[in-house]
């Protein structure tokens, strides 16, 4: 995965370390999380690797999110921007594939970003068909976008098995959810509403970055300590 830049480290820090609860978790200017070495609520240590891994997928999760936004609106503007923004959005899945993969190796790692680049491809579609209003086509594009976030989270319980089939599915359809939603208000202007949402989306989104990486480091102890 790239590198990120230290100010957007230090800037996502600041934005996890509520979500950490009795962590406390920033980032210094050598990339290191203070979590390391602390007991989270858990009672259980946090290691440099856990901190890594953690800080890694709540990054992906933020760019999940901001971006995703970012290409709703320019696919609802018709702007000049429309193809490099969904582009970006795209190199999403690579960069999910590439930090999963030193636990769940190459193929099962590239089979998750292709339901990954799926999940945002479809998303992509979802709003050219809700900007169209056509019903018929929108509820065939819903059908499809909620059977691949079934199809993710029953790929994560099958290699993570910590992480349960009804909880990931949960997550998903929610996330999905707020998206529509998110998107909805978009195309009626109704801007604050969307901001609200898409505040509520952050959150949620940190708790699925904090919920996988919960069950990699549980089921993978060996790659941690």
């Amino acid at each position: 995965m790239r590198k990120k830049v230290i100010p957007l480290l230090l800037l996502l820090s600041a934005m996890v370390a509520p979500c950490f609860g009795s962590i406390n978790g920033n980032v210094t200017e050598k990339l290191e999380p203070e979590i390391v070495g602390q007991v989270n609520q858990t009672d259980r240590v946090i290691t440099p690797a856990e901190a890594s891994l953690l800080l890694q997928l709540r990054t992906l999760w933020q760019e999940h999110i901001f971006w995703t936004r970012m290409a709703i609106m320019t696919i609802i503007q018709n702007s000049g921007d429309k193809d490099p923004v969904i582009a970006r959005l795209l190199r999403n899945y690579e960069d999910m594939a590439e930090t999963v993969q030193p636990y769940l190796g190459n193929e099962s790692a590239k089979n998750y970003g292709d339901l990954i680049e799926e999940h945002l491809i479809i998303a992509a579609e979802l709003v050219e068909t809700a900007k169209d209003g056509n019903e018929t086509a929108l509820e065939d594009v819903n059908s499809r976008w909620f059977k691949n976030a079934d199809e993710i989270a029953s790929f994560e319980n099958k290699t993570i098995p910590v992480l349960t089939l009804e909880m990931r599915e949960a997550m998903w359809h929610e996330h999905l959810n707020l998206t529509k939603n998110q998107t909805q208000q978009l195309l009626a202007k109704d801007f604050n509403a969307s901001i609200d949402t898409f505040d509520r989306i952050e959150e949620q989104s940190n708790m699925m970055a904090d919920s996988l990486a919960e069950g990699i480091i549980q089921q993978f102890p060996e790659k941690f300590h």
